[in-house]
């Protein structure tokens, strides 16, 4: 997994087609030396073809674009540029584009209200392979709005140890792997084994069913 610094940038496509939310985002990336933004679309198309071009670690990209709708664009945006962190950023927070934007594995969603911060914490969490929500959308998870497979239950005879459990409650929680690390005193990789093995023992396939899991089971609290 590549280190990001001042030296190794993370590259940010921008794909909105309102010019003044891009001027935006322009102006809030602009302090985080971290970060440069390689190129901006106009809409879904424009957005596939950028993203082939350039190969960015993250496309921030709108749902409501004409053309394609991120939605739309995200699949092919994954078949065209398959180690690109897509991340979802719309002023939608209803339950259906959720679940579109989870259905076609978005690695982030989050609302365009969040503050600048927390939009530049999500952007740097994301490249450690981390899930990112808005905090909204993080409760509409918790509350259970959306419902997953049976598999997502427990099976009482899978085993999950009093580390995995702690690991869980950080993850229901909104925490990165490089937070959990600072807060149990263990290495990343460490945090990282145990969010594999939870995954294994858990018939899960992806980094976000295993967040969706956590919140969906606050008794690990």
């Amino acid at each position: 997994m590549a280190i990001y610094s001042d030296e190794h940038a993370i590259r940010i496509l921008i794909a909105d087609d309102h010019e003044i939310q891009r001027a935006g985002i322009r102006k809030v990336l602009s302090v985080a030396s971290n970060m440069y933004i390689i190129g901006e679309a106009e809409n879904g198309l424009q957005a596939i073809e950028l993203c082939e071009q350039h190969q960015p670690d993250i496309v921030l990209l709108d749902i409501l674009m004409p053309k394609l709708t991120g939605i739309e664009a995200a699949p092919r945006i994954r078949e065209v540029s398959p180690l690109t962190f897509i991340i979802m950023f719309t002023a939608f927070e209803d339950i259906n584009h959720l679940k579109e934007a989870l259905s076609v594995g978005a690695d982030g969603y989050l609302t365009k209200g969040v503050s600048p911060k927390f939009l530049i914490e999500a952007l740097n969490n994301v490249v450690l392979g981390n899930k990112v929500y808005s905090k909204s959308i993080i409760n509409l998870l918790r509350d259970g709005v959306i419902t997953y497979p049976n598999n997502l239950d427990i099976d009482t005879n899978i085993s999950i140890t009093n580390k995995e459990k702690e690991v869980l409650k950080f993850l229901a929680e909104g925490f990165s792997s490089k937070e959990i690390s600072q807060n149990l005193n263990i290495s990343i990789r460490t945090v990282e084994s145990h969010r594999y093995n939870l995954m294994s023992k858990l018939d899960l396939h992806s980094a976000a069913q295993l967040v969706r899991f956590a919140i969906l089971h606050q008794k690990y609290k």
